[in-house]
């Protein structure tokens, strides 16, 4: 990392641990976030022995420590013997990685995570209004799919949601939008995976894009294949304001990745996986799963970040 790196690693990292969890598990990570009420609110992943996994709330009152975690997770997976909602047969094997965006005009949280079945891994979507109750709208994209998450508002009358197909091995970060919510279309690919080096192996979205005067200011991973594993960093890009297909400018290189011991100090080889992010003015705070093992929390701000990917 450089002498002045991008992001500034919080002291207390990690913040949360799989002993912090109040289900058992192996490990608690990549949450999404947001602020609610004077709360941060995380939505964290316990993922238990055999792989399964389910979303945890945990809210604090400076999003650092202090933490009160809910004892019933908000989302865990279907009874795969239940058939009443077809629906809910796409997370029998897990609810993952969410990411959440609030839409003022529904007055309500959208929760978009990786559905994991028989079928394989697809997109899925819930709300929620106070974080204790929550509606499943069921899967919204079909296998093979992750890392969904949608814009903060309608554009051009439509949502828009970013996400990440498997097609042939390819997986880059395209865009779809919906009248509803429910059934999307007009696919477009906005962004292709590196061609060598550390986005070479695939690419996908964090947290939901960032609304500034000069595009979508988002932040993604890319993912690199080791003889050790896959190495995930972080990267920069920044999309059109008016139409979000259109890519402005790109990081060519990581700005934040694993370095930390927390972060390189597990069975993996080394992991940042940004997925929450509250901003408050210029500042931001990332949470991201560290090494697929705890949650930690990195700060910065919109005005550096736009400076970055401008400079690519």
């Amino acid at each position: 990392m450089s002498d002045h790196p991008l992001f500034e690693r919080h002291p207390n990292n990690p913040l949360l641990t799989q002993k912090d969890s109040p289900v058992p598990c192996k490990s608690f990570c990549n949450p999404a976030a947001a602020r609610v009420g004077e709360d941060v609110l995380l939505l964290a992943r316990a993922i238990d022995d055999q792989d399964h996994s389910q979303l945890v709330v945990a809210r604090s009152r400076n999003g650092v420590d202090g933490w009160r975690i809910e004892k019933t997770p908000l989302l865990a997976p279907a009874n795969k013997d239940d058939q009443s909602n077809r629906n809910e047969w796409y997370d029998t094997l897990g609810c993952e990685d969410p990411r959440m965006t609030y839409l003022p005009e529904r007055g309500e949280y959208l929760i978009t995570y990786v559905g994991n079945s028989p079928f394989g891994a697809g997109v899925c979507l819930a709300t929620t209004k106070d974080f204790r109750n929550s509606e499943r709208l069921g899967i919204i994209i079909p296998p093979y799919d992750k890392d969904a998450v949608l814009f903060p508002r309608q554009i051009g009358g439509r949502y828009l949601i970013l996400h990440r197909p498997t097609i042939n091995g390819l997986e880059n970060i395209w865009l779809m939008e919906s009248d509803d919510l429910l059934h999307w279309g007009r696919p477009v690919c906005v962004m292709q995976k590196g061609e060598s080096g550390w986005d070479s192996g695939k690419i996908g979205s964090g947290p939901p894009p960032i609304e500034t005067p000069e595009g979508w200011l988002l932040v993604f991973h890319g993912a690199e294949e080791t003889p050790q594993g896959w190495v995930y960093k972080v990267g920069l890009a920044l999309l059109d304001r008016d139409d979000p297909s259109k890519l402005i400018a790109r990081t060519k290189m990581p700005v934040f990745g694993p370095d930390a011991p927390y972060e390189v100090g597990g069975v993996k080889p080394g992991i940042v996986f940004p997925t929450g992010l509250v901003q408050q003015g210029d500042d931001i705070s990332l949470y991201y799963g560290a090494d697929d093992g705890g949650i930690a929390l990195a700060t910065t701000s919109v005005s550096r970040l736009l400076q970055a990917v401008k400079a690519g």
